[in-house]
């Protein structure tokens, strides 16, 4: 055995500069990843309550039509008896109701805040229908609304101020019309007005 003076056992270092970049790729892929899966479940808590409130206000509508119309029409002599006393009926299932239920003077909400008022409406000198009006619309909510309530079924629609008098209303027309979001909370009021 002989010793050679010249070959000394070096031990390399293994070069760890790759590590952290790997590394960082692989934080910044899961972040992404994230942040995907969040925004696909936010769109799908908003279809819920797009779908949500559609029924709600289709719901409301059958209800008041099926329950309350007399010979002399739709009679009540305010927006807030008229609400009140069809949650009093027990008419507003699904929605938000704020105050005592049985007073006959209790309001309700939307799945947005927004609060939901039923008004006999006036013609021919009696209450011969009434509105359905919600406030506080998120602006892809009430795109979405809009067109899916705006199929002629009501005699009128109208987003914000804008009154849609044949009851028709297309994505495109709806887009245009409903304005965007404010600090997170919506802008938009719809209302559906039934004749008869």
């Amino acid at each position: 055995m002989s010793a050679n003076p010249l070959s000394v056992s070096v031990r390399r270092q293994p070069h760890r500069g790759w590590g952290i970049i790997e590394n960082g790729t692989l934080a910044i892929l899961i972040i992404i990843v994230i942040v995907y899966v969040v925004s696909k479940l936010w769109g799908l808590w908003t279809q819920k309550s797009v779908a949500m409130e559609t029924t709600n206000y289709q719901s409301l509508i059958t209800y008041v039509r099926g329950n309350f119309k007399g010979p002399g029409g739709y009679d009540f002599t305010s927006a807030s008896t008229m609400t009140g006393t069809v949650i009093a009926a027990g008419g507003a299932k699904g929605m938000t109701v704020q105050g005592d239920v049985t007073s006959g003077s209790a309001t309700m909400f939307n799945t947005f805040g927004g609060q939901v008022i039923l008004t006999p409406v006036a013609s021919n000198g009696f209450n011969n229908g009434f509105s359905l009006s919600s406030a506080k619309i998120p602006q892809d909510a009430c795109i979405s609304i809009a067109q899916q309530m705006g199929n002629g079924a009501y005699s009128s629609v109208s987003i914000n101020s804008t009154a849609h008098t044949d009851g028709n209303v297309t994505a495109e027309t709806a887009a245009k019309e409903c304005v965007k979001d404010s600090g997170g909370t919506g802008q938009n009021t719809l209302t559906f007005t039934v004749n008869g």
